[in-house]
């Protein structure tokens, strides 16, 4: 502690919190290898000990969560594991018109269904699950994104964004894989009304060799994107989009060829009231490959956030083209379409219920396959005492696919005791 005051003299003035935290899990899986038909149960006893340091300053934040788990299997104690999961996000205002950040995720599992994932800074409400089917064996992932942002006037800025992401798998069959990409991103407000963004970005992507061998699908990639905005008023705006990218492998084989896609959108955002807002777009996209049919689809995407006295939902729903490149099944191009709905209640001052549905449909276009994925997740949380929380969680996992031994049904249910304390309040 006398070193973070050292580090950061305006501590007594900042707002900050420091606090530790262990919970002990019980978890029942009935089907822990993800097999089709030959599921295979076992109860998994997880000790995790952890910490979360929040600091801030009106120029300064730094947000650090780290977790260490140890699981212990009753059936399968081969599987024993232990693991590391890091959140880090740092922010510094060196004055009013420049600015660095860093942001890094870093974890260490032999979770089967990642949902850690890939978009973990893009998109972070809903995404596609990384799926390890068979044999467990650990990965780590890794992603580190640091940015500079540059301000001209009052809400114009550039904003300059490398990202690296790393995956490396005990498995064989599974490829190491590397991403680094680069991007810019120009925000530029005319007046009150009229607003333009341009986003470019470079992507360099490359896969290690596997036992057995798998098709090379190492590729370049590029992507711009403008948008125009008209703001009718403080809560009520409307856009139009256009965005391309192209992919260009280093090997083109059959499942995985050179390609241009355009997205064109048209769409609009309303705060209705002051704790509910609904946005939509809707559109067209277009893919150009090599020696293929043009691929075409409607693109549209619906989001709705809403919080009523103890009652919170956000519903997601979105339709278009997507790739999956970053996964541990790489599967490439695909058509996709996905709905999402979380919702939240108070049941009691210290009891709230929590309850999450996703499912999605994609079509991999290169690869005549087609996926259908549900996953169904319910908690039960109560606060025994202010340091003392109960949980129980009840998740449901699903996919049915055209390829033969890629399907499977995993239930699961979880009973958590936590305790943690904010050490911050002992200074306060």
């Amino acid at each position: 502690m006398a070193i973070f005051i050292i580090l950061c003299p305006s501590l007594a003035q900042a707002r900050w919190s420091l606090t530790p935290r262990l919970y002990v899990q019980e978890q029942y899986d009935d089907n822990i290898f993800l097999d089709e038909t030959n599921e295979q149960d076992d109860f998994i006893t997880t000790v995790s000990p952890g910490v979360d340091l929040k600091y801030e300053t009106p120029t300064e934040m730094i947000d650090l969560d780290y977790e260490f788990q140890k699981s212990f299997f009753s059936d399968f104690s081969e599987l024993d594991f232990s693991g590391h999961r890091v959140r880090a996000e740092a922010r510094k205002d060196f004055g009013p018109r420049f600015s660095a950040s860093i942001r890094e995720f870093f974890i260490r599992s032999e979770e089967p269904i990642e949902v850690t994932g890939i978009p973990v800074f893009e998109r972070p409400t809903i995404e596609r699950p990384s799926i390890r089917i068979g044999k467990r064996e650990s990965y780590t992932r890794n992603i580190v994104q640091p940015g500079l942002t540059f301000r001209f006037g009052e809400t114009r800025s550039i904003r300059l964004r490398y990202r690296n992401n790393t995956l490396r798998n005990k498995r064989d069959d599974i490829a190491d894989r590397e991403q680094n990409a680069t991007n810019a991103l120009l925000t530029f407000p005319f007046n009150i009304h009229n607003t333009i963004e341009v986003f470019y970005e470079h992507i360099n992507q490359d896969y290690d060799p596997t036992t057995p061998p798998q098709p090379p699908r190492d590729f370049d990639g590029d992507e711009i994107r403008g948008r125009y905005t008209y703001h009718f008023d403080p809560i009520t705006s409307a856009f139009i989009e256009y965005r391309y990218y192209e992919r260009d492998f280093d090997q083109e084989t059959t499942g995985f060829v050179d390609y241009k896609v355009h997205d064109r959108r048209l769409g609009f955002s309303r705060d209705l009231y002051e704790n509910l807002s609904v946005s939509a777009s809707v559109g067209h996209v277009l893919r150009d490959a090599d020696d293929r049919d043009d691929e075409e689809a409607f693109s549209g995407r619906l989001d709705f956030s809403g919080q009523y006295k103890r009652l919170g939902a956000d519903v997601y729903g979105e339709t278009g083209f997507d790739e999956d490149f970053l996964t541990a099944e790489t599967l490439g191009f695909n058509e996709f379409s996905r709905i999402g709905f979380n919702g939240r209640y108070q049941l009691l001052e210290r009891l709230s219920a929590q309850g999450f549905f996703y499912f999605e449909r994609d079509r991999f276009v290169d690869l005549n396959r087609r996926d259908k994925i549900w996953n169904i997740r319910a908690r039960l949380s109560y606060e025994l005492l202010r340091w003392l929380f109960l949980s129980f969680d009840y998740e449901y996992n699903k996919r049915d696919s055209n390829i033969s031994d890629e399907s499977y049904i995993d239930n699961r249910c979880f009973f958590r005791v936590t305790t943690q304390y904010d050490i911050a309040e002992l200074f306060q």
